[in-house]
This record gives structure tokens, C-alpha cells and sequence, in this order.
């Protein structure tokens, strides 16, 4: 199982990088194209975070994503610049609602994720005992045929066994053509299922 989901683990991993570093360059077009940046590259992060949360797997990758965000906005765009300093007027407060905004949206969009693969695997299950019931009611339904019609022929060959010498030619004939038009019946059914297993396993295209 952990060699199966590595491959998704290192899409995640490729696809936070991915709008992080999208998510910066963006950011850095505002932060010299605008005069007062600030709001834009906050919404820019928190816009890369519910991406993130909603392309990945799990809670770690939006809340790394709500880090990043929130430490690439003080190191980067925040005087003094490339240097990380949360003691400012005003920048806690900043910083503490993005990281709070940016980790309530991945929890927000993770949990959604989770509910909708839930309901889809639901509706899957109710699918597949729908499909059981079916065929259970299709079962019934052939058996009862089945046992009709071969309750019939064996009734008409227990006739003709016990009363054969008793029976004039007409008679003999008309009970050997029952259970011939019995038989044929049963091969037609036969047939039958035969062909919608064939269509069920793809074998026949309609």
C-alpha cells in the first residue's frame, strides 16, 4: 500500500510547489506593479492555499501551504525584506488572520473532499446492492422457469413410461411434441443467458 499511494504522495508534494511558487511569482508582479500590495499578495496566498487543498490529499499539505504563505509574505514583501521580523505594529495581527484564513480554508476544502469521496462511494455500494438485488429477482425468475417447464417434461416422459401400451398414436405423438416444444424452450433460454452474459463481459457490442 505505500509503494501505491507514493505516486500520489509525490503528485501533492509537486502540485503544492507548484501554486506556492506560481502563488510568488504573482505576488512579486503585484508587489512592484502596485503601490499598496499588501492585501493582493495575502489574497494571492490564500488563493494558492485553497488550491492546494483542493488538488491534494489531506490536511498537511494545506496547512504547509498556510505556513509558507504566511513566512513568504513577511520574508518577501515585508520591510525589512528578506529577513523575517513578526514584531512590527500590526504585522501579528496580520500575519496570525492569514495563517488563520489560509489554514480554515484548507481545513474547509479538505473536509468537503473527504465528504464528497465518502457520498461517491456510497452511492457505489447502493449501486452494487441495487445490481445484487437484480440479480437475485432475475434468478428467481429463471429458476421458477426452469423448474415450470422441466416439471412438465419430466411428467410428460413419467406418462409415457407409465402408460405408454394405454396410449393410442396420436396421443403418444402429441405428448412426445410437449416435451419437445419444452426442451426447445429451455435451449432458448439457455441461449438467452448465454448472450446477455456475453454482452455483460463486453464481449458483444449493441
Amino acid at each position: 500500500e505505500k509503494f501505491c499511494a507514493l505516486p500520489t504522495y509525490i503528485q501533492s508534494w509537486g502540485l503544492t510547489l507548484f501554486f506556492m511558487g506560481t502563488a510568488t511569482i504573482i505576488a512579486f508582479c503585484f508587489f512592484h506593479a502596485l503601490k499598496n500590495p499588501t492585501a493582493n499578495i495575502a489574497l494571492t496566498y490564500i488563493l494558492a492555499v485553497f488550491l492546494v487543498a483542493r488538488f491534494t490529499d489531506g490536511y498537511s499539505f494545506g496547512l504547509f501551504s498556510s505556513f509558507v504563505g504566511v513566512v513568504c509574505v513577511n520574508f518577501l514583501f515585508t520591510y525589512p525584506y528578506f529577513a523575517l521580523d513578526f514584531t512590527m505594529a500590526g504585522y501579528p495581527i496580520t500575519f496570525v488572520a492569514m495563517f488563520s484564513i489560509s489554514s480554515i480554508t484548507s481545513a474547509i476544502t479538505s473536509n468537503m473532499k473527504t465528504q464528497a469521496r465518502v457520498l461517491a462511494e456510497r452511492e457505489k455500494m447502493l449501486m452494487e446492492a441495487e445490481k445484487e438485488k437484480m440479480r437475485a429477482n432475475l434468478l428467481r425468475a429463471i429458476s421458477h422457469d426452469l423448474r415450470t417447464t422441466l416439471t412438465a417434461i419430466s411428467g410428460s416422459a413419467c406418462n409415457l413410461l407409465a402408460n405408454y401400451k394405454k396410449m393410442d398414436d396420436a396421443l403418444r405423438e402429441q405428448t412426445f411434441t410437449d416435451i419437445y416444444d419444452d426442451s426447445m424452450w429451455l435451449i432458448n433460454l439457455v441461449e438467452n443467458l448465454l448472450a446477455v452474459t456475453r454482452i455483460e463481459g463486453g464481449q458483444v457490442n449493441l
